[in-house]
């Protein structure tokens, strides 16, 4: 029988540590979430495979002519406003709000401030 990792090489399975420190980062964080530890049940939780850009944030650009990057860094459905800024950059109106997510950011050393949380996800 073949295990999770030979099945998809590829994913990454988290340690059942994490299941302890992800619940107390959340107890710490939102006080709904105290004492909740024992309703986890998903003992079997896969990080996956996230692409983060070095300074993880997203980028939003143009890749090669007809090929346009929506790279979200494992921001998820916080992206969702993005969408229409995106459609409307696409159709020939240029986005301010989105030039700072533009590849050319890691060429020009204009990366994001890195974030001095305790928490890996921030």
């Amino acid at each position: 029988m073949l295990t999770h990792t030979e099945l998809n090489p590829l994913t990454f399975f988290v340690g059942k540590d994490f299941i302890d420190m992800w619940c107390a980062a959340l107890a710490f964080c939102q006080k709904r979430f105290q004492d909740t530890r024992h309703l986890y049940r998903n003992e079997h939780a896969s990080g996956g495979l996230g692409a983060l850009a070095p300074d993880s944030f997203p980028v939003f650009d143009v890749y090669r002519e007809n090929c346009y990057v929506i790279a979200d860094s494992n921001h998820g459905y916080k992206m969702l406003g993005v969408g229409k800024l995106v459609a409307a950059e696409i159709m020939g109106e240029s986005s301010r709000l989105l030039e700072p997510f533009r590849f050319s950011r890691f060429e020009e050393g204009k990366l994001h401030p890195v974030s001095n949380s305790p928490f890996p996800w921030s």
